[in-house]
Order: C-alpha cells, then structure tokens, then sequence
C-alpha cells in the first residue's frame, strides 16, 4: 500500500510545510480487548493553504477535527489522513481505537503466562509511532510531545519526561479476572524530539533506584523490569556503567546530559538489543537480562549496549539525521563510541578483541552477499529502512569511524563531534554537515577518505606475498589487496604488520611494522632481512575493515601451534581469517574446526570462544562435505566433553564449553550425558544447571534425539515464564524428525490463534533449522519455499525478514540436488515479491552457492594427498 510507505520525497515535501509541531497525547490502556483508546492533538506551523497529511496506522479514527472544523474519518485511508487549506497556525484533533501489536513494534502487548499481568511498551523506529498516535512520522520533523495515560492503578507509567505521581480516577477495569482501580498519569512536555524517539512504557513494572552524577547536576535514574525479575536486574553494575559512560561522554563531547532524567526498563519480547527512547531506553529482556550465570560475553554485550544507547542521547537524539540514509552514521557512531567507551572506563579492556570477533566478522559476511551496498546509500522509503538494520550499518561503518579517528587523530575527531553538538542541538543535520565539522577540527578535506570507506560497497582481503633466500630470509613481503569484481576499489588501510616467531612451543610477537596498504599490492621493504616468521599477520591488532587470508606456512605454524597462542587480538584474529578463508573456498572446513577445537580450551575473551563455537557448528552444517558430517561431529563432541572434563571450575571457558557441547551433541550417548546433567545424576564442579542453562542443555538433547515432546512439556511446565514459553518453542522445534520440523513451519505459517509473538517466532525458526541431520528438514522443503511469501505477508517487517533469514534451507546445500535450482525459480515466480523478502532469499541463494564451493573444497581436502583448492576470494 503506498501510503504505508512513506517515500524520501514525500518525507522531504513534507517537512518544507510543517515545523514548530506540539503532541497532545491521551492514551487509555483501560479499555479492554485488543484495543485501546488515542486521542491525539497537534498543534503546528504550516505554509498558508498548503495541503499534506498526517499518519495513523492500525486504527479506526473516530474524531478528526482540523481548526475546530470536523474532517470526515471515512478519510482515513491507508493510512494517511489528508489536511487541506492549512493555516498558518493549526490545531488538529484525532481520536480512535488503535490496535495492540505483538510484534515489538508500535504499542507491544505482552501477558505474562505466569500471573495473567500485562506489559506494554512502544518501540516506534522507525515509523511505528503512527500505530499509536497520530504523527508527522519522519525524523527531521521534530516536536514536542506531553502524554496522559490511563492505565490500572497498580500500573506504573514510564515516558520521556520525568516519571509524575499518578492521580486516581473513578471506575475501575478487569486485569487477569480482578478488578483494579483506575490512574492517570500526566507527564511534563519533552524538548522538540524525533517521533520514533518518543516513548511510553507501561505495566506493573518494579525498579531498582538510582542516581546519575552530572556536570549540571544529578539525574534521576531507574532500572525498571518485570517484578518476578526483579532479582536479576542487576541494577548496580547497569548504573555504575551508564555512569563510567556519562562521565566520558560528557566530557569528549562537550556538552552536559541534555534531559532531565534516564531510565533503561528490561521489556519482553523485543525484536532489537535496545532503542534509545529519549531518557526512556528499552533493553531486551530476552538477550540482556540473565535468569542464570551469564558468562563474561554476556555480561559486556550488556555493557557495551548501554554505553551505545547512552551515546545516542547526544548523537541521534539531541542531533537527529534528516531521513533514513543516514540511520548508518546514527548507528555506526553509537556502535563506535559504545566500543571505545567500554575499553576506556568500565572492566571489559579487550571490547575491541569482542567487537573483531563478533560483529565485525558478520559485517564482512553481510558485505559480499550480492545485497550488499555502501555505508552511506540512498533510503528511498520506510520500507526500505528494515533492511538498512544489518551490520554494514553498525559493524562496517564502526570501522570506517575507528579508522576515520585514527586517520586524523582521536583530537580532531572529537573535536569535530563536539561542535557538532553544538552547531545542530536539538536540530536534524547530515553526513555532509558531520563530516564538515572533523574536516575543521582536523584541518584536512576527507572527500578522498568518504568516497573509498563510506560510499563503495564490499569487504577487501589483505595476504601476504612472500619471498626467502635460501637462508630463510626475507627478500620480498607486499600485501596483496585483493578487491571484490563487482567494486573495484582500492581502500588505503592504516596496519600493522607483525611478525611471530615460536618460542617455547608459544608463537610470540618478534617485531612489528605500522604502515599503510592499500592497491593492488604495496611493497614493505621494512622487512626485507629479517628472518621470515612463522607466523605472520598483515593486520596484527585489527586496526583496519577487511578481511585476511593467511599464507601456507603460517597456516602450518597454527596446525603445530595455534592453541599455544596467549594474546586475545592474536587468538580472534587467526580464527576470524580462518573462518572467511572457509567461507571462501580457501580452507576446507574441517582445518578450520579443528583450528577451533584446539584454540578453544585457551580462549582468553568470552566472545571470540561463543562467536566460534557458533560458527563452527554453521561450518559443520553448511560447508563440511556432507558425507563427513556424522564422523567430523562426533569427533568434535568428544573434543569438547574433553576440554570441558580439564576447564577450571567455575571458569567462563568452562561454561562456554558446556554451551558448545550441547550445540554439537550428535549421538545418543552424547545426548545422554546431557540428560544426567538435567536430572543432576551427574554435575560439572563450579557449575549448576541453573534454568538458562537447562533450556540449553534441553535444546541439545532434543536436537541429537535424546528428548520426547512428554519430558519437553514437563519441563516446560516446570517453567511458567515468558523465558521458559518462547524457549520450550525453540526446543521443540528442535526435535529431531521430520514431523517436529513440519509442525515448527506450520506453527509459523499456520497458526492456529493468528501470528505468534516475535520472541516465539524467532525461537521456532532457530529450532526448526537446528538439525544434526539436515537430511529431517528434506520432508518440509517444498512446503517451506510454497508458503514463504504467505507467511512473509502475514508478517512483514523486522520479525517477517529475521524469521525468513533464520529458516531458510541452506543446510540442505549438498542433499537436494536442484536447491539452487529451486531457488532460483521461486525468485523468477515472486518477482513481485516485496523487496525485504527477495532480498532475504536472494542473499540465501548466495550461502548456498557458497556452500557448494566450500563442500567442495571440503571433499578434495579428505582424498588422501589432496591440496586445499583457491575458491571464492
């Protein structure tokens, strides 16, 4: 429906009409049934005579009222509400039933299985607020919004202003068969703010109380969450980071907090990490709220979430982007500065090791999927923006940032940043204007430096060419940079080139080499004369955005002795290259899983250990040989239960070897030591199964056949939680036969009751490709690409695209023979399909054709004799 799709012309149009605009907004959660009541009125400066329109989605409109005069609600269509004959001063009225939603978008409604209660929160990036109000809903038309909510008297309200006393009403309304009393609560009017910034959260929520110390003055601050989760909030150690982060941004940035309080409130059922709602952030309850042990990666993504969003409130918020296409610059900034700030002031020194091992290694998967596209790229619409949320626009352009600060010096970077601030607060501006500010600051033009990172698309690879004299010395090194066909350019990368020589059985860094590549190859005559390494690394402490393939005889030194490496960059750094040469065509797959499995047990950074764990299991399903499968799984098992037999107790390795185990259990006796730790006939010292932990151990049993659907609703019912609902979906869905598989597609595509919630929506999607024999997923492939795009229309959106990303059958690449195929005559017949769904199939064709040259290249390397073959670079 185009109304729907808000275009940048229309957004643009739009804005040159409408300015100084004021929100009234009256919201009443106690109504009953799926709606509940929005009153909205808006008062704004317009062009005499002009016409344009406002949104409202989701909603039947009742009341419209235009300067006093009543507009016709029948007018209402798609979305859009037509003004006509504005004045130059305007007060527009429009009231109507708006729907609840379960999708993490607009106004979420959760009912939590435990006690009947309801949750609420609003999550409006990036142009959901027309589902709960009507709005001008674009970014560079800011206003001012006071809310007035109505809710249940046991309820608390959370906004952007500061949290008021409520004041009761008559009446009362039925909550999970009692009747409660009524509230209102009235909040303050905010400073003019973006609409998908705005924010209401309400429910019976608890909070741990604190208080934020800033340059001009204290800031009320709160962690709110769902009381039964009260005791895992850990609020002291989420103040005490916000804290750390307040302390560094304000001084970097040169300007105090800008609003008047911050809250973070954990709320169910989230489709994204966290959003940041001007003083009202949202975190996922889901992701970073532990009910067990949460291990050391867990607890730092946590951290480095809150410093990002923390970060927003200056750059995002205070200074908002003008459209879409510069979502990149808001995001990369944030995920930049939430980065830097965790290694400058809070207890996780080596985010930048976890930042190398884990996001950034995504980016470069995203970067050569044929959707890939610059950092900087044209939004045409809001429909587009969904797929704007990858890790180009995070993880890439982060990188760009980092090297950008490195390029003209962490001093003019934020030097630039903070007049900036200055120049646009309150305000919307560009890249342009951005980058024109670090251009002063640094006194040299970045034209060059934006063409080459910020609007050519696609991830380079950096290698080695060597040459020796007899005596095993260096007479040539250059690094190759090795460019993408379809973008040809070549990017200057500020590196560090380092030799390791193996010392004690310990490669260690021998000497080191700060220069600049970039080209087609770039000779470093530094290091002629010295003794060729037995390790060496063309971009040592990954200082730069591209990928690295290793020569052969450094490849040889990991095979003797990789697992003896100590330094953490080193560690993330040679299994990162590993796996993109695997992905490559390269490495065959099983050189990189045993890479991994020997590395492991060392791992000194709890990301690089779960990233690879997790991408070893990816390896074994998509890019192994698939006759080698069986064998090279329970061999890999094995080595873990090992592993896990020496960890320490207690220890975070220890852990994250458990969690890997139960993601590669492949047999029945494997499945079996499993089930003795969930009945506790067995247990590892140092480490209780707690019920995170049981849902993990749980998943694996069933993946590897060791759990019936009676022992799943036991537990499940042992577990009345929202975890233990979305997290029973996933295991079952994990079940390994073709009818659990069949019933997990058609809980998706068919449900019985209309669409799941997104929580549970992701959690059968990951469970129905979970499979130690993708051959159970065979039954359900013709079913699956039949009814994609009906289950996509149902669900369009975030949850529609992540969903179809997660189930789609690349593990099947190597057991049906025409997938490709297949494929590719699905994209011919949908190719009127909506572009967020083509996109997700097309980047799966690609994995697959990927996947052909891995398996490949995985066969040749088991024939006695065989040389691993160059693939794809």
């Amino acid at each position: 429906m185009p109304g729907m799709n808000l275009t940048k012309q229309e957004a643009a149009d739009r804005a040159a009409l409408v300015s100084n605009v004021h929100y009234s907004v009256t919201l009443d959660f106690t109504t009953g049934g799926d709606t509940y009541r929005s009153d909205t009125t808006v008062t704004f400066d317009a062009t005499p005579g002009a016409t344009t329109f406002i949104e409202a989605t989701g909603a039947t409109i009742d009341l419209v009222e235009l300067n006093g005069a009543p507009l016709d609600p029948a007018g209402h269509r798609e979305g859009r509400i037509v003004l006509a004959g504005l004045a130059a001063h305007n007060s527009l009225r429009i009231a109507g039933d708006f729907a609840y939603r379960n999708d993490g978008q607009a106004i979420h409604r959760f009912v939590d299985p435990a006690d009947g209660e309801v949750y609420l929160y609003s999550q409006f990036a990036a142009n959901d607020a027309r589902g709960a109000f009507a709005c001008f809903d674009q970014p560079d038309i800011k206003g001012s919004f006071s809310f007035d909510v109505t809710v249940p008297d046991h309820w608390v309200v959370v906004s952007n202003s500061p949290t008021p006393a409520p004041a009761p009403l008559d009446g009362t309304v039925d909550i999970a068969g009692t009747r409660r009393g009524r509230s209102r609560w009235t909040f303050a009017a905010t400073v003019p703010i973006p609409c998908y910034g705005a924010a209401v959260v309400a429910g019976p929520y608890a909070f741990h109380e604190g208080v934020l110390h800033g340059t001009a003055g204290d800031i009320p601050a709160r962690v709110y969450g769902r009381p039964s989760l009260e005791q895992h909030f850990d609020g002291d150690r989420v103040l005490a980071d916000t804290q750390a982060g307040l302390e560094l941004y304000e001084r970097v940035f040169r300007t105090p907090y800008p609003y008047d309080k911050y809250d973070q409130i954990y709320v169910p059922q989230y489709n994204l990490g966290a959003m940041e709602n001007i003083g009202c952030v949202t975190l996922s309850e889901d992701r970073l709220l532990y009910r067990g042990r949460a291990s050391a990666a867990e607890l730092e993504e946590r951290t480095v979430v809150v410093l990002h969003e923390l970060a927003h409130m200056w750059f995002g918020n205070l200074v908002t982007m003008k459209w879409w296409d510069d979502l990149w610059l808001n995001e990369s900034f944030a995920e930049f500065i939430g980065t830097w700030a965790a290694a400058e002031v809070t207890q996780w020194k080596d985010s930048w090791v976890t930042f190398a091992a884990d996001r950034k290694s995504i980016a470069y998967v995203q970067d050569q999927l044929p959707t890939t596209h610059a950092i900087v790229t044209e939004v045409p619409d809001t429909e587009a923006t969904v797929s704007a949320f990858d890790m180009i626009t995070y993880a890439k352009g982060a990188s760009a940032l980092k090297q950008l600060a490195r390029y003209v010096g962490e001093n003019a970077f934020f030097g630039g940043v903070a007049t900036y601030l200055e120049r646009y607060h309150h305000s919307n501006a560009t890249l342009a204007e951005f980058l024109a500010e670090v251009e002063a600051a640094a006194q040299r033009p970045l034209d060059e430096w934006a063409s080459v990172w910020l609007e050519t698309p696609g991830v380079t690879t950096l290698r080695a060419v060597v040459a020796t004299d007899d005596a095993g010395v260096i007479s040539r090194l250059a690094v190759a940079e090795d460019v993408p066909a379809e973008y040809p350019v070549h990017r200057p990368h500020r590196v560090e080139i380092a030799g390791y020589e193996v010392t004690d059985g310990v490669p260690r860094r021998a000497w080191t080499l700060p220069t600049t590549v970039g080209g087609e190859l770039t000779e470093i005559d530094e290091a002629k004369g010295r003794a060729v390494p037995d390790l060496l690394l063309v971009n040592d402490r990954d200082l730069t955005y591209a990928k690295v393939h290793l020569d052969e005889h450094s490849l040889a030194t990991l095979d003797a002795y990789g697992g003896a490496i100590e330094d953490p960059m080193v560690q993330a750094g040679v299994l990162d290259a590993l796996w993109h040469m695997t992905r490559d065509g390269s490495l065959p797959a099983q050189r990189y899983v045993d890479a991994v499995l020997t590395l492991l047990p060392r791992v000194a950074n709890s990301a690089t250990a779960e990233s690879h764990v997790a991408l070893m299991v990816v390896a074994l399903r998509r890019y192994l040989a698939p006759e080698l499968l069986a064998t090279v799984s329970e061999s890999a098992a094995e080595s873990l239960w090992s592993a896990l037999a020496a960890a320490e107790p207690g220890s975070d390795i220890q852990l994250q070897l458990l969690k890997g185990y139960a993601l590669l259990a492949a047999t029945e006796d494997q499945g079996l030591r499993l089930r003795a730790l969930v009945e506790a006939s067995a247990e590892l010292p140092g480490l209780p199964v707690d019920s995170d932990l049981l849902w993990d151990l749980l998943g694996g049993m069933a993946a590897c056949g060791g759990l019936t659907s009676d022992e799943l609703d036991a537990y499940a019912a042992r577990d009345v939680s929202a975890a233990g609902e979305r997290r029973a979906a996933g295991v079952r869905a994990s079940l390994a036969s073709p009818a659990a598989k069949q019933a997990a597609w058609d809980a998706l595509v068919r449900p019985a009751n209309g669409p799941a919630a997104n929580a549970v929506q992701f959690e059968l999607a990951a469970g129905f490709t979970r499979a130690i024999d993708p051959g159970v997923l065979v039954p359900v492939l013709d079913d699956l690409l039949g009814s994609l795009r009906e289950y996509y229309d149902a669900n369009a959106g975030f949850v529609g695209a992540r969903v179809v990303k997660h189930v789609f059958p690349v593990q099947l690449t190597g057991r049906v023979d025409d997938l490709a195929a297949r494929v590719t005559a699905w994209l011919a017949a949908n190719a009127d399909a909506p572009s967020v769904l083509r996109k997700a199939v097309v980047e799966g064709l690609d994995h697959i054709h990927r996947a052909q040259v891995a398996q490949a290249v995985s066969r040749m390397a088991a024939q006695p004799g065989a040389a691993t073959t160059e693939g794809i670079r």
